[in-house]
């Protein structure tokens, strides 16, 4: 039997790569599955408010950087003594982090089939790293990225990432935190409106981890967020805000799963989504907590503003509880700004303009976890 032409000039690729023969098999074997499970449709479930014909429509990246690196890595702070960082492609095969994909998170197949950056980093316990990763475009190709973190005991992680203007990045990010590890995340996702982002996020927590992370996300072509969490140790404290705003005809979508896998673990998610001219966001959060998994506490607060008839929010807590002790709370709004806050400002002399921007970014400071002053300052309001 003839293998598919694509899969023979695929095999070719791969062995000229001079990788090891496990990453190559896991290549191949990826694109199979890619190829088996298809471009995600409206049909699944974390991509029924997403057209993924975007991708096929994008205009050409109008800003190039020089060099021949696939992504600008950028450290603030000394790497603390025993850590070890390498490029991805040569970790050895019982360091790299299998994902299990689904039709849902098909795109993590294809970034491990196309895989051309990124880097493992272990954190030794007992220390403390401040690190900023800009990921910037470098070719007019997708960009298909791959960061895997493991944090040790006992030591506190201060992760920023921030994407570039015009990117076509597909980027698959895994984050192991072990016991009493505490981490600081924050990302930064000011994109053009010609830009596509695919981002899968896994987080994996130990016994005692606390994790706070806090997400901008400002317009793109296509931004495509999904982000799942398992609590595998008592005792962690999940807490997640996010903004969304698009203009234009811009696409943002945010999923996220919370997985209390045992008990006495606490997950909070708080978007704030902000959506003008034909601009769509959708956002869902989902928690599952499991049958041993008493003494789970879980809240997600989504609350979205529209600023004109032509742009789309969806938005949808859920919460699937399958043991009895538990405290969980969820809730949702779509509307529009307060009419009567509104005509308050503008009672006090202040032109109505400003009185809406005064409005958006009281609505949008309670997504602001860190409590940063410069908060809004690369957002377009």
């Amino acid at each position: 039997m003839f293998k598919n032409p694509i899969n023979l000039a695929f095999d070719k690729l791969t062995q000229g790569l001079n990788q090891a023969s496990w990453l190559q098999q896991k290549r191949q074997s990826a694109l199979k599955n890619f190829q088996e499970m298809g471009i995600p449709t409206r049909k699944s479930e974390l991509w029924k408010y997403t057209d993924c014909k975007r991708l096929e429509k994008l205009a050409d990246v109008t800003d190039i950087a020089d060099g021949n690196e696939h992504f600008v890595f950028t450290i603030k702070s000394d790497l603390p003594e025993g850590t070890d960082m390498q490029n991805i492609t040569d970790v050895d095969e019982n360091q790299w982090a299998d994902i299990k994909a689904d039709k849902e998170r098909v795109f993590v197949e294809l970034n491990t089939a196309m895989l051309n950056g990124g880097f493992s980093l272990n954190i030794p316990a007992n220390s403390e790293l401040k690190l900023h990763i800009q990921y910037q475009q470098i070719s007019d190709n997708w960009e298909n990225i791959r960061t895997q973190i493991n944090v040790g005991e006992n030591t506190h992680l201060d992760l920023t990432e921030s994407y570039d203007y015009d990117c076509r990045i597909n980027h698959v990010s895994v984050i192991n935190a072990e016991k009493n590890a505490r981490l600081k995340l924050q990302s930064h996702k000011l994109l053009a409106k010609t830009a596509a982002l695919i981002h899968y996020s896994k987080i994996t927590c130990a016994e005692n981890v606390e994790i706070e992370k806090c997400t901008s996300n400002n317009n793109a072509n296509l931004s495509h967020t999904i982000e799942d969490v398992d609590f595998c140790g008592e005792r962690c404290n999940f807490k997640a805000s996010s903004i969304n705003v698009t203009h234009s005809n811009c696409h943002i979508s945010e999923n996220i799963q919370t997985n209390h896998l045992v008990g006495n673990c606490k997950s909070e998610i708080i978007k704030r989504s902000l959506a003008t001219d034909k601009g769509q966001v959708a956002v869902n959060a989902k928690a599952v907590v499991s049958v041993a998994a008493d003494g789970s506490d879980v809240a997600q607060s989504l609350k979205n503003v529209l600023l004109s008839d032509d742009a789309k929010i969806y938005s949808r807590p859920e919460l699937e509880i399958n043991t009895d002790d538990v405290i969980a709370a969820h809730g949702s709004t779509i509307g529009e700004l307060d009419e009567t806050a509104l005509t308050y400002l503008r009672s006090r002399g202040i032109p109505k303009d400003q009185a809406k921007i005064m409005l958006i970014e009281s609505f949008l400071q309670d997504a602001n976890l860190f409590k940063t002053e410069d908060f809004l300052d690369q957002i377009e309001l």
